[in-house]
């Protein structure tokens, strides 16, 4: 249902309203979700594009796996390893534990975007009028009745219309999420399954020795997600770095980790080209070997640290600052929901402490998700390091 409405919205198309709409409620025709870490639409969308790779891949796997052609295996092997996060990542954020779900959708009803959603789930003749009372009645009128008497000839049912309309679409949605994310943890067991067997097909020295010889690759994962996730937390304007001072830290440990495992990638190339004709080289290699652990070992650290603060935030270990909570909903807001963002002090009435805690909570398990994932990356390629610096260290160079 939403997956449509996410791509409308991804894409820049967006129905134009008419005047009279916009001149009654210019709360309307803002941006819908952004790719934020609490846009549940997000995960369906990413989640229908790794699948639609694995699908491919699996079809071009289908042969090399039944004709035992190691290169094509081997390659097969690497989709799936690189695949696997993804869908763990999207999996554990459609599983809506802090009804985030909820929050969007009474906050971006009367959105453009949301046509398709009021019609399917408003009484008959009312998605555009009636349906689409905004929370508290918008920016120019006092409340729901208030907005529902003038715009629509002395009415009083616009907000029962909306709430039941609303209740429905939430559940349909809730429903959608669950199965969606049932189906994708359906989907991982078989990926882990299927990665065992290639694995025993193609035989672990193999398998070892194609991980040993593409470090770069195999970091390029949480390279580019390190990054990735330091810009959402701290450059995109939806961000509340400002406001609570610790998400400004996790997103500069997230970009320091992305440099890490970066220096470890270089790193990894160096040493998978180094050639040892002696044993002044071989003791170049144990160096370059020695920094490639510090580096990882680093890395470690810096992941650890994002998983235990952004899980002390989850867990309601830590609390938000809750005299920035109208500020950090003004931020949030993205379909201009809120009337008071434009005051001094800024409030938002319509925003209430509960939808920030429930938005700020999504976002910090989503954190807390991505750092296991890369700390799971850096023990494997630590683990590399210590076997590497073990086979190095036992180089026998003779001459003749």
């Amino acid at each position: 249902m939403r997956i449509s409405l996410f791509i409308a919205k991804f894409t820049g198309f967006v129905e134009e309203e008419n005047v009279e709409e916009k001149e009654s409620n210019p709360d309307q025709n803002k941006n819908l979700v952004s790719l934020d870490f609490w846009a549940l639409e997000s995960f369906v969308y990413y989640l229908t594009v790794i699948n639609f790779v694995l699908l491919v891949a699996c079809g071009m796997a289908h042969r090399a796996i039944r004709d035992v052609n190691l290169v094509g295996s081997v390659r097969f092997m690497w989709v799936l390893f690189w695949l696997l996060p993804l869908q763990i990542f999207c999996m554990i954020g459609l599983f809506d534990a802090n009804s985030v779900n909820k929050v969007t959708i009474k906050h971006f009803w009367d959105d453009p975007t949301l046509s398709f959603v009021r019609e399917f789930f408003c009484e008959p003749d009312t998605a555009n009028n009636k349906c689409m009372v905004p929370k508290l009645g918008g920016r120019n009128h006092a409340n729901e009745t208030e907005w529902c008497i003038q715009e629509n000839n002395n009415a009083t049912d616009c907000e029962d219309i909306r709430d039941a309309a609303q209740n429905a679409a939430i559940l349909s949605s809730e429903i959608l999420y669950t199965v969606n994310g049932v189906w994708a943890l359906l989907l991982i067991v078989l990926m882990w399954v299927t990665l065992c067997l290639l694995q025993a097909i193609i035989t672990l020295p193999i398998v070892q020795r194609s991980k040993e010889s593409n470090i770069p690759l195999w970091l390029m994962l949480p390279i580019v997600g390190c990054f990735a996730v330091g810009y959402v937390l701290s450059y995109r304007n939806t961000s509340i770095d400002d406001l609570v001072k610790d998400l400004f830290w996790i997103a500069l440990v997230y970009f320091i980790s992305g440099g890490l495992f970066t220096l470890g990638a270089i790193l990894g190339i160096v040493l998978k080209f180094y050639t040892v004709l002696n044993g002044r080289q071989r003791r170049v290699k144990q160096g370059l070997v020695i920094v490639f652990i510090a580096t990882i070992f680093m890395t470690l650290l810096a992941c650890s640290t994002i998983f235990v603060t952004s899980l002390m935030y989850y867990l309601q270990i830590v609390h938000l600052p809750e005299e920035n909570f109208q500020r950090i909903a003004c931020t949030l807001d993205m379909s201009g929901s809120c009337t008071g963002c434009h005051d001094e002090p800024q409030t938002c009435p319509e925003w209430s402490d509960e939808d920030v805690k429930k938005v700020s909570e999504t976002i910090m398990k989503q954190s807390a998700t991505l750092a296991a994932i890369f700390f799971v990356y850096a023990m494997i390629t630590l683990r590399y390091g210590f076997v590497l610096f073990h086979y190095v260290s036992r180089y026998q160079i003779e001459y003749v």
